[in-house]
């Protein structure tokens, strides 16, 4: 199963991907600016683990608690990839 999980609830950006072979992560901590970041971090796990988005069986994230804000962001994101594929 490969997961793609995200977290930008706080100040530090996290994004996770867990694949059957293993896994990659990247964190940031970049207080106000997630949205501005958020989908190069995802790129860069993608590519690492040597994925197109397609592939992906699972997109989550945190649920909080945190940032309103971030928190926003974070489910949009994951809810806009999840309609897109």
């Amino acid at each position: 199963m490969k997961v793609l999980a995200l977290d930008t609830a706080s100040d530090i950006l996290a994004v996770a991907l867990m694949t059957d072979a293993g896994w990659a992560e990247a964190s940031l901590n970049l207080g106000l600016k997630h949205a501005e970041r958020l989908m190069d971090l995802v790129d860069f796990c993608l590519s690492r683990a040597g994925l197109k988005p397609e592939e992906l069986d699972l997109i989550a994230c945190s649920g909080g608690p945190g940032s309103f804000t971030g928190l926003r962001i974070g489910m949009a994101t994951v809810k806009g990839l999840s309609l897109a594929l």
